[in-house]
């Protein structure tokens, strides 16, 4: 008798929120589907300063468009974590200097996947 295998679920970009840069972060919105779970809209929030910290690491210009993709990195690594059951799942996550140190595995692959 064969044995369905359950999907691990899906991360899916939706895009930058404009304008989010006066309140102090970058938002990257991602739609997010987990079995047994409703798809849900989450919000990643890369703020300020781990986000002027992450640039300066990489050596990339601290630009809007740089946030904002750096934001969509962090999002899709901590995204596969919570589809992969290993992270909650929750609406907003707001990524500080404080979240990156806690969580060194998940900077390592960011600076990974935005290494020039």
């Amino acid at each position: 008798m064969a044995v369905a295998a359950e999907p691990a679920g899906a991360i899916s970009y939706e895009g930058p929120s404009p304008d989010t840069e006066f309140l102090g972060f970058s938002q990257a919105n991602f739609l997010v589907t987990v079995p047994g779970w409703k798809a849900r809209e989450v919000a990643v929030l890369l703020n300020a300063p781990a986000g002027r910290r992450l640039l300066q690491e990489l050596g990339r210009e601290d630009t809007s468009e740089a946030r904002d993709d750096l934001a969509r990195i962090v999002g899709e690594a901590w995204l596969k974590r919570v589809v992969s059951g290993a992270a909650p799942f929750e609406s907003i996550v707001t990524v500080s200097n404080g979240f990156l140190d806690e969580h060194p595995d998940l900077l390592a692959e960011v600076r990974a996947a935005a290494a020039p």
